[in-house]
């Protein structure tokens, strides 16, 4: 059986954020803040971050495969029995290799796996066949091209799917995106690993997560990726904990720092304006974006 509802964000994270009268129940609830429009709402964890088979497109005989909702749970299943100490406890990590590394490509995972990356591919996809539909064709109607070049990198090209390619539907793209999470998982996992982690701390639970827990932030560049010099990565590990990770590496590696007296608005704040749709909080939203707006004021 395929679920039909596929989070992109795992229940057992969201439960970590569940209010303190709901925390460690069998059905958790979070408070929920749309950026568009409503007032806050309180909700179960199993109705946050999920979209209709996100993972399992059709393929050309109209069947769905559940082998990376399948692999997504078992890696969940992993994760979940170490996530208590990540999210209560101080791990060291920067000599803990075990856990860095799992880390790591949970935050990879975590970040490819969102929908916002099937938006980007259906983007790519009609910028692809824009540019190459304006260019002259073989006698198939193929782009006549046999090589294409980027950043000085010349790669062979192969044109014989191109009408294939060219007319994919919803499907497809989906297809798509899900072959790149399988492709980038392990690469992106390794570009964060090189990065210089910490951990910004709290004495008691403030920290919001959002319905896109991992984002990026350059203080100097407009368009940047995590392979950017100069990124910096953020993860809400629970009310408690935050990691971040940047290339700061003049600086202390793997250390624990205590919340400033100004309090978690302004790291919460970072969080609201780079989320999907939704804030999440174990406290109520209101609470959240007082102390938001009074780093502001």
């Amino acid at each position: 059986m395929i679920p039909k509802q596929q989070h992109w964000v795992p229940r057992f994270y969201l439960s970590v954020f569940a209010t303190p009268e709901t925390v460690g129940d069998d059905n958790p609830q979070v408070w929920l803040l749309s950026k568009d429009d409503g007032d806050p709402v309180l909700t179960n964890v199993k109705n946050v971050a999920s979209k209709r088979y996100l993972y399992s497109p059709k393929d050309e005989q109209g069947r769905r495969s559940g082998e990376v909702e399948s692999r997504f749970a078992d890696y969940e299943g992993l994760m979940k029995s170490i996530w208590p100490i990540l999210a209560k406890d101080f791990v060291d990590l920067e000599n803990d290799q075990s856990i860095r590394k799992a880390l790591a490509l949970f935050v990879s995972l975590l970040y490819l796996r969102h929908p916002k990356r099937l938006v980007e591919t259906d983007d790519i996809h009609r910028q692809i066949v824009e540019k190459f539909d304006a260019i002259p064709k073989d006698r198939d109607g193929c782009p006549s091209v046999s090589q294409v070049g980027y950043r000085g990198v010349s790669q062979s090209f192969d044109n014989s799917n191109w009408h294939q390619y060219a007319k994919a539907g919803p499907e497809e793209k989906k297809e798509m995106f899900v072959k790149g999470i399988k492709e980038n998982a392990t690469y992106l996992a390794e570009m964060l690993m090189k990065k210089r982690w910490s951990v910004v701390f709290s004495e008691t639970p403030v920290f919001i997560t959002t319905d896109t827990p991992v984002w990026m932030a350059h203080q100097t560049q407009q368009v940047y990726g995590f392979g950017t010099p100069g990124t910096m990565v953020s993860f809400p590990l629970s009310p408690t904990r935050v990691l971040v990770m940047d290339d700061r590496h003049d600086q202390p590696k793997g250390n624990y720092y205590s919340l400033a007296k100004a309090g978690p608005g302004f790291q919460n704040g970072l969080a609201w304006r780079n989320c999907y749709r939704f804030m999440i909080s174990p406290r109520h939203p209101d609470e959240v974006c007082a102390e938001i707006l009074a780093t502001v004021e």
